[in-house]
């Protein structure tokens, strides 16, 4: 009886997944066409023959395991003007890739209290936590609600609350003193609180009213030091103090730390400026670049758990590395694959699909 209920369970669990996965290929298919129709308006000349469509759909059941996998595949190919081997479509990546490379773990990010102590670093600009109800210091001290204001306070004329687990620029606060007493801190999930970073004249510049964000993440392969393998940059617009979703505007970085020709906005549409501070992209040069991608690989070995990391940072007023947070649940790639990619080539990711399919007829 044991069996047959566990088989049972097994198979509710499997056809749940099942479900779950169709949906998100239809909402990855929808992202795509919206990209294509997007990028065709600026890029004309990028439109797919029907030869490369039908090689495009061929090399998504034959090398990645469904066609499912092609609209994207086709959205990455209009956007850099051809068809290229080795890209992963992000609906891929969600089904096949982070279960094994970062498994049970990949919640661990949304333990925004726990972050510097898990890594052990000076560049998040944590000043506090609540947990549960129970205010502490950074250094752990326990504190009343009224302690912890004079000692938030004491240091800053503002915090920055967030919400563990949120993302997106949703569960983000900026309060002033009067705002913290305003704040009903029963009515959220626990948070840390930290210091607003003040960004870099370079990042400034195209807009002063959010915190820029250098996305970098790495990969550690089984074995092997840690390796930056993509990155990007998500500005804000005037008028908004955060990035968020529908504001955001992402910018591929290359190898080399420089901006690619075109943004990708909310509606990915693309841009070859920002368009408040008018600043063309292409060519710019990140300062520091090298020390963050260094920086970041260094952490990932620190932490090794898991085999891929993305890294939320950016250079302060002081030329200082302030780590943002890290994402350890869904580090995506959408964004870098399609302005920088194929980035992933040093992987045995697109063999992953063969290996669930063999242990599933086992």
């Amino acid at each position: 009886m044991s069996r047959l209920f566990s088989s049972v369970k097994n198979n509710f669990r499997k056809l749940s997944e099942e479900r779950f996965f169709r949906m998100k290929d239809r909402e990855h298919e929808a992202v795509a066409k919206k990209s294509i129709a997007a990028t065709l308006k600026v890029l004309p000349d990028h439109r797919l023959s029907e030869k490369t469509e039908r090689l495009i759909e061929s090399y998504a059941k034959e090398k990645l395991g469904s066609i499912n996998n092609a609209p994207l595949l086709k959205a990455y190919s209009v956007f850099q003007g051809e068809f290229k081997e080795g890209w992963i479509p992000d609906n891929y990546f969600g089904r096949y890739v982070l279960p094994r490379t970062n498994g049970f773990h990949r919640s661990l990010s949304d333990l925004r209290h726990l972050a510097k102590r898990i890594l052990v670093s000076d560049e998040f600009p944590d000043l506090g936590y609540c947990v549960r109800g129970s205010w502490m210091t950074v250094e752990g001290e326990s504190m009343s609600k009224s302690q912890i204001k004079d000692y938030f306070f004491s240091k800053t004329d503002k915090i920055v609350i967030k919400l563990n687990a949120s993302m997106r620029g949703v569960g983000f606060f900026k309060l002033d003193a009067k705002g913290f007493d305003e704040f009903k801190e029963r009515e959220m999930t626990d948070f840390v609180v930290q210091f607003p970073i003040r960004q870099h004249e370079w990042y400034a510049r195209f807009t002063r009213e959010s915190v820029a964000t250098v996305r970098i993440t790495t990969v550690k392969p089984y074995g092997q030091p840690a390796k930056k393998m993509s990155a990007f940059l998500r500005f804000g617009r005037d008028g908004v103090d955060h990035v968020t979703a529908a504001s955001r505007l992402v910018v591929g970085i290359t190898s080399n730390g420089t901006f690619v020709k075109y943004s990708l906005d909310s509606d990915w549409e693309l841009l070859t400026e920002h368009p408040d501070s008018g600043i063309t992209w292409e060519g710019n040069q990140i300062p520091e670049y090298e020390r963050m991608v260094k920086r970041c690989e260094e952490l990932h070995d620190q932490e090794g758990t898991m085999e891929i990391l993305a890294w939320d940072l950016v250079m302060d007023e002081d030329n200082k590395i302030q780590i943002m947070e890290w994402n350890t649940g869904y580090p995506g790639i959408v964004h870098s694959e399609m302005t920088t990619g194929p980035n992933f080539l040093e992987t045995d990711w697109p063999d992953l699909w063969k290996n669930e399919k063999r242990i599933r007829h086992e």
